[in-house]
């Protein structure tokens, strides 16, 4: 897939590559990543869309879109309009391009970035291509796909150098003994830059949140707390399923280690092969049978580098020799064992031909033992390894002297072995002894403790009793108030009963006032008229206009009291 090129990706490239305002949150970051803009445009990153390289081409290619970042935006940064939501996920185009990496993420890949408490871009690529080579090796053998057991071969560590106050990417490598994998590449180049955005589309629930979209099911931002819960895992602390299928992988690829880019290159090409190596074995009960039954490994002819010059039983070794598309080219780890005296005969010689072939153990395995355990069982250890029936006959056939030699040689080598071992036995006394020097000081201190705490339940149980006399007091105070209180309301109670009396009979002597004034104002209105018209019997053409029960004589003229002084009357019309 071809990237745009020409002056329109150097204007986008340009635009990225704006000068950052250095942001305080970030301070914690390396300068390698705060200093790589994005360098994708726009154009490529809708072709990689519909590429369905991003969700596989399935129904989830309508659930999610891509985004590039703002413009200064960094891998490293969150959403600091709403911090705790986390709205887009960032990925790198190299999980997708290289590694077949698809939305959304396997359960393995999501419980294996829980476990480890890292964002998905926060893994270097080599990283991404060790879980998906783990993912697809575990899956063509149906073998579990558990977390632990991915890092009980590898390690989470920060390789940064520019000490322990910045952090960037994180990376994994092999433990010890449990190398399985190559590396994809050396190092990879160009891949800072190229990295965006995935947001669900609408209101669906992205994979990286709960159904109840209030919790993630791994980081989705970077964290200077990236890797916090992370433990390496040893051989002791897997369970039983756990071990079985780190002995299984260890058995067929600990010898020759698998090649990342064979395997994630033709996946189905490398399952045939991985398949074959295991004997046409699959599931973790088969491959365990199996690897009890032949536990020097499953090698045949047509997986065997060009150059070895090891046999396979039956006669494999005289068939051609054809490098394998998924082995890695390195050379095979092999367990270094000094050769018996010449005196030793034929038995030890093939004794210790066998012992060179003889698989590396992994480190803490059950089938390993410790000679500085004091109750490891040699004598059941003998029987059951070394005295089967043909041990005993091959014993026949050989001069007793011969048989002496062996013994002695054998004593010889183990009295090295324990000298050798001595300095170690007596650094564990030494230890032992510091142990019990630690645990009798941690013993003062928690007796000291103990007494301290003593002392404070005795001095609250004090206080308890001062504060149990003084809430008697105030309980006695609230039952005097209280009844203060019942006998305010009575009283209360009584004088609003008075006042509803009063205020009844107020009101009916204000209603009785009301009926007086109108019995004396209509009484007067009668008396006015009566007088009127006995005076307009008396005068016809009489105008009794002037005359009224409320007219006033002033100065010899009827004329009509004055108004009171707050009352305006309107002038008298003019004719």
């Amino acid at each position: 897939m071809a990237e745009p090129q020409g002056d329109e990706v150097v204007r986008e490239v340009e635009a990225a590559q704006m000068p950052h305002e250095p942001n305080l949150l970030y301070h914690w970051v390396t300068q390698d990543v705060m200093g790589s803009p994005c360098t994708l445009t726009e154009e490529y990153l809708v072709e990689l869309k519909c590429s369905g390289v991003i969700c596989g081409g399935s129904e989830e290619e309508r659930l999610y879109r891509v985004e590039l970042p703002c413009r200064g935006e960094r891998v490293c940064e969150l959403n600091l309009e709403h911090p705790r939501v986390p709205h887009w996920l960032w990925v790198n185009e190299v999980m997708f391009t290289e590694f077949g990496v698809r939305i959304p993420f396997t359960p393995f890949q999501q419980r294996l970035l829980q476990r480890c408490f890292v964002a998905p871009s926060q893994f270097l690529p080599n990283a991404w291509s060790a879980i998906r080579c783990f993912e697809l090796v575990t899956e063509f053998l149906e073998l579990p796909q558990d977390p632990e057991v991915f890092l009980y071969f590898f390690t989470v560590f920060w390789p940064n150098a520019e000490g322990k106050s910045k952090k960037g990417y994180m990376s994994v490598r092999p433990g010890k003994y449990r190398r399985i994998f190559g590396l994809y590449e050396e190092s990879f180049h160009d891949f800072k830059g190229r990295y965006f955005k995935v947001f669900p589309v609408g209101d669906h629930p992205p994979f990286w949140l709960t159904l109840e979209r209030d919790a993630g099911r791994f980081p989705s931002y970077w964290s200077k707390d990236a890797g916090l819960n992370y433990v390496p895992v040893s051989y002791k602390s897997l369970n039983e399923e756990q071990r079985d299928t780190a002995d299984v992988l260890l058995w067929l690829f600990s010898k020759q280690n698998l090649s990342p880019k064979a395997i994630l290159g033709n996946p189905e090409r490398a399952r045939a092969t991985i398949v074959k190596m295991a004997g046409k074995n699959k599931t973790l009960a088969n491959l365990r049978r199996a690897m009890v039954a032949n536990p020097q490994g499953l090698i045949y002819p047509q997986f065997i580098r060009r150059g070895s010059s090891s046999n396979v039983e039956g006669g494999a070794g005289n068939l051609p020799e054809v490098s394998s598309p998924v082995l890695d080219e390195v050379s095979e780890l092999q367990v270094e064992i000094p050769p018996p005296p010449s005196s030793l005969g034929k038995m030890g010689a093939e004794e210790a031909a066998s012992g060179q072939k003889r698989p590396r153990i992994s480190e803490g395995s059950q089938r390993d033992f410790c000679p500085i355990d004091r109750s490891f069982d040699a004598s059941g250890y003998i029987e059951a390894n070394f005295l089967g029936h043909r041990a005993v006959e091959a014993i026949r056939d050989y001069d007793p002297m011969e048989s002496l030699r062996w013994a002695e040689w054998a004593m010889l080598r183990s009295t090295t072995i324990m000298k050798s071992i001595e300095p170690r036995l007596t650094l564990t006394d030494q230890w032992e002894h510091r142990c019990k020097a630690d645990m009798e000081k941690e013993k003062e201190e928690v007796e000291a403790a103990k007494s301290k705490v003593d002392k404070d339940l005795e001095s609250a149980l004090a206080d308890s009793k001062e504060k149990g006399v003084e809430l008697q007091r105030l309980r006695d105070r609230e039952a005097s108030l209280l009844a203060d209180l019942r006998s305010a309301e009575e009283k209360f109670t009584a004088e609003k009963s008075r006042a509803d009396l009063a205020e009844a009979s107020l009101a009916a002597t204000e209603q009785a006032r009301q009926e007086l004034v109108k019995l004396v104002e209509d009484s007067v209105k009668a008396t006015e008229d009566a007088l009127k018209e006995q005076i307009l019997q008396l005068a016809p053409n009489f105008d009794v206009s002037l005359i009224g029960a409320w007219k006033e004589v002033v100065d010899g003229w009827i004329v009509d009291p004055p108004p009171p002084e707050d009352q305006i009357i309107d002038p008298p019309l003019q004719d």
